[in-house]
């Protein structure tokens, strides 16, 4: 099947409705620019611990997660990982900095459960700017998303405590705090899972003391 064609869209209808769900919030499309947006996705089934992406890759895909759980992650000096972001259902994640600067990833992507996502190359997304503003509209929408992740992760490390951090993630992602490990949550907060374990006791007694 070419990557690039409708088939795709009448093989997995529901994943594709729920990314056009998704998309809603920005833009509305035509059905007809739909179909032009759809067929430049085709669907991607990766197992848990499998990886999506290595990092210094060159290749610059945007996808959205229809079911499952991606871990995007940076190489630490010492050997060990950093994570940087969790991206569960319904949310879109992509390097389009990097495509635009035509640059390597360095970061690496993998699926904590099984996922299925909706992947197109960012040129292919890009190209279609060009073709009518809503499509420009929605790479600025998206643009701004990853920004704003980017900005709100950047101003954690500099303005909040571990402990901060800790809490606005239990409060903004309480489904995550279930569903990733918790070695990989110390990594993301930036301590270590002795010091993660200890704030989830501090947290347990403050809130039985209220």
């Amino acid at each position: 099947m070419s990557p690039y064609s409708l088939e795709w869209l009448m093989l997995y209808p529901q994943e594709f409705s729920n990314m056009r769900d998704a998309l809603n919030r920005w833009v509305t499309l035509t059905d007809h620019q739909w179909d032009t947006l759809a067929s430049i996705f085709h669907v991607q089934h990766v197992a848990a611990r499998s990886m999506v992406l290595q990092p210094g890759d060159d290749t610059h895909d945007l996808f959205f997660v229809h079911k499952g759980l991606l871990r995007f992650f940076y190489p630490a000096d010492n050997g060990q990982e950093a994570n940087k972001a969790f991206i569960a259902e319904g949310e879109f994640a992509g390097a389009l900095a990097a495509s635009a600067l035509n640059l390597p990833v360095i970061y690496g992507i993998e699926a904590l459960e099984d996922t299925t996502l909706l992947v197109t190359p960012v040129a292919r997304f890009t190209d279609l700017f060009d073709e009518h503003p809503v499509f420009d509209r929605l790479g600025r929408k998206l643009t701004e998303l990853l920004l704003v992740r980017k900005e709100k992760r950047t101003r954690s490390f500099m303005q909040q405590s571990a402990g901060e951090r800790y809490l606005e993630f239990i409060t903004e992602h309480p489904d995550l705090a279930a569903r990733v490990p918790q070695y990989h949550i110390a990594s993301y907060l930036g301590i270590t899972e002795v010091s993660l374990s200890r704030l989830k006791k501090g947290v347990l007694e403050q809130a039985s003391s209220t």
